[in-house]
C-alpha cells in the first residue's frame, strides 16, 4: 500500500461540492465535477505509430486569460516545450502534435497570441531538460540516466494553466480577437519585457478564475481510428485574492508547487475530506506542500477497466497509467533501489522508477487466476510487478514492445492472459507508506492510500476493408478507480 497522510480540516455530509462553505476553508483544490477548471491534465499525447494528437482549450469565461502550455515527455516527465497562450474572452485554441525525423513538434494555425511565437512551420520538441551530465536527487534538468534521444519527446503528457485574468484593459484589448477573428495587438505581449504581475501596474493581471475545458484526440488516419479525451480539470488551484500566477515566457513555472492554499478537497462516499497539507514538506523540488494537496486529490488505490482482445475482429486494448505528480517525489539515482518520498517508493534510474503493484482480471463469465499475474516481461531487479515511466502504457497480450499495441508505446508493461475479453483491477493496496506531518486540525490524520493518478483505455477493432471501404474502428473509455482516505472515525 502506497501512503501519505495530513491532519483533516473537517469532514462533512454535503449534497454537493457548492454546499462546502465553512469559514477558512472556502478554497481548497479539487477536481472540476462539472467538467473545467484552472488547470487541465492531458494524460496523454503521441506521435508514434502514424497517431497525432490533437488539442483544444476553451476559455468559457468573459474574461481575458493568461496561461501556461507545457508539454513533457512520458518517462520521467521533463519538459519539452511550453509557451505562454493569451486568451480572449469565449476563446478557442487549438494545436496538434505530429512527428518529424527527429522528433515531435507543435503545429498551429490558430490566431490567438502566444509568445514565443510558434513558427508557420511548426515548433519542434526539445531535449534540453532530459540531456548532459546526470544529475541525481529530485530535479528537473539534467541527464536521468535514461537515454536522452530526441525519441523520447515523441510521446508523454501535457498540461494547461490558468496563470490569472488580465485587468489591465490596454493588454486584454490587444489579445481579444476583432470582429476578423485576429487579435489586435499580439506584439505586445510577445517581448521578453513584458512584466504581468499583480502590484497594480500597467500590465496587472489577478487571480485565476476557473472556467478552461478542453479536448485531445490521438488521430490516425491510416488506421481509422481517433481517441479522444477530456483532460483532468483541478478546480479552485490558485485562491482568488493571492494575485495570479504568472510567469515571463522561458521560465518553468508555474507548475503544481503553485497550487494555494495548500488544502485539498475530495469527494468520497457522498462526503467531503479536506485536509491542510500547510507546513508539510515531502519531496516535491522544493518541499512545497502544495504538490501533496494536488497528488491528495489524483490518489487512487485501484484503477478499473476493460480489455477486449477478441480474434474475429483482431482486437487490441491499451490503458494509458499517467502520474502527474510523480515527478516532484521520484529522485535520480544510480539505481531504483534507492528510496523515493512517500507515496512512491523507487527513484529513477536506467529502467525508470519502478513502482510496484499487482494485476487482477477476470473474463467476462467471472472467471479469474489463482493467484494475481504480473506484467511482462519484468523489469531486471523488480521484485512483483511494476509501473516504470511517468506515463506508462500497459497493453494486453502485445508481443513486441512498440509493435501490436495500440499506440504504439515504447514506454510500456504488458499483461500477458489467456481471456479474450473482461475487465482488470491495477492494485497500488501492496507496501505501507505514509507521509506523516504535524499540522492544528482538530478531526485527526488521514492517510491517503495509493498513487496519483489519470488515465483512460484505448481499444481498437480490425475489420480491414468491407465492400472496399476500411472498416476498422476505435474507442476509449476513462478509468474508474477506487479511493481509500482512512484514520477518521466519521468514516
Amino acid at each position: 500500500m502506497n501512503a501519505f497522510k495530513r491532519k483533516s480540516l473537517y469532514l462533512a455530509v454535503v449534497a454537493g461540492l457548492g454546499s462546502v462553505g465553512m469559514a477558512g476553508t472556502a478554497s481548497a483544490v479539487n477536481i472540476g465535477v462539472n467538467g473545467t477548471g484552472q488547470v487541465l491534465i492531458y494524460p496523454y499525447y503521441t506521435v508514434r505509430g502514424g497517431t497525432d494528437t490533437y488539442v483544444s482549450v476553451v476559455n468559457t469565461t468573459n474574461s481575458v486569460k493568461a496561461v501556461k502550455v507545457r508539454f513533457t515527455e512520458g518517462k520521467n516527465s521533463r519538459e519539452v516545450l511550453d509557451f505562454n497562450l493569451y486568451l480572449s474572452p469565449n476563446d478557442v485554441w487549438t494545436g496538434a502534435v505530429v512527428n518529424t525525423t527527429n522528433a515531435a513538434k507543435l503545429i498551429t494555425t490558430d490566431k490567438s497570441c502566444t509568445f514565443p511565437v510558434i513558427p508557420a512551420s511548426g515548433q519542434e520538441f526539445v531535449n534540453y531538460a532530459y540531456s548532459g551530465a546526470v544529475a541525481t536527487g529530485i530535479v528537473n534538468a539534467g541527464g536521468d540516466g535514461e537515454t536522452a534521444s530526441l525519441d523520447r519527446t515523441r510521446e508523454g503528457y501535457f498540461e494547461i494553466i490558468e496563470m490569472g485574468v488580465i485587468t489591465n484593459a490596454t493588454v486584454a484589448a490587444a489579445v481579444t480577437h476583432n470582429s476578423t477573428g485576429t487579435p489586435a495587438n499580439c506584439a505586445l505581449v510577445q517581448t521578453a519585457t513584458m512584466v504581468m504581475d499583480a502590484t497594480g501596474g500597467a500590465n496587472a493581471v489577478v487571480s485565476p478564475a476557473g472556467g478552461l475545458m478542453g479536448t485531445a484526440s490521438l488521430m490516425n488516419v491510416a488506421t481509422g481510428t481517433d481517441f479522444g479525451y477530456d483532460p483532468v480539470p483541478l478546480a479552485a488551484f490558485n485562491a482568488s485574492g493571492l494575485g495570479g500566477i504568472w510567469f515571463a515566457a522561458g521560465d518553468i513555472r508555474p507548475d503544481m508547487r503553485n497550487a494555494a492554499p495548500a488544502v485539498s478537497r475530495v469527494f468520497k462516499g457522498g462526503s467531503v475530506i479536506t485536509t491542510d497539507w500547510t507546513g508539510s514538506t515531502n519531496g516535491a523540488l522544493t518541499g512545497s506542500p502544495a504538490v501533496n494537496a494536488v497528488s491528495a486529490v489524483l490518489m487512487h488505490d485501484a484503477v478499473m477497466n476493460e480489455y477486449v482482445l477478441d480474434t474475429t475482429t483482431q482486437s487490441a486494448t491499451d490503458w494509458v497509467i499517467t502520474m502527474p505528480t510523480k515527478r516532484y517525489y521520484v529522485p535520480v539515482a544510480a539505481t531504483s533501489a534507492t528510496g523515493a518520498y512517500d507515496p512512491f517508493t523507487k527513484s529513477f534510474a536506467a529502467g525508470g522508477a519502478c513502482e510496484p503493484t499487482t494485476v487482477s482480471f477476470w473474463d467476462r463469465e467471472e472467471q479469474t487466476p489463482s493467484t494475481p499475474v504480473g506484467f511482462s516481461p519484468p523489469q531486471p531487479g523488480a521484485v512483483g510487478t511494476c509501473l516504470p515511466w511517468e506515463s506508462t502504457v500497459i497493453s494486453f497480450n502485445a508481443t513486441t514492445t512498440g509493435g501490436s499495441n495500440v499506440l504504439s508505446s515504447i514506454n510500456t508493461a504488458n499483461i500477458a492472459t489467456s481471456y479474450t475479453n473482461g475487465w482488470a483491477n491495477l492494485d497500488f493496496f501492496q507496501s505501507y507508506v505514509s507521509l506523516a506531518a504535524a499540522g492544528n486540525s482538530p478531526a485527526g490524520v488521514h492517510t491517503y492510500v495509493g498513487l496519483p493518478t489519470v488515465g483512460f483505455m484505448v481499444q481498437n477493432f480490425k475489420n480491414g476493408n468491407v465492400g472496399g471501404v476500411l472498416s476498422n474502428y476505435g474507442g476509449n473509455f476513462n478509468h474508474k478507480y477506487t479511493t481509500f482516505i482512512n484514520g477518521s472515525a466519521a468514516e
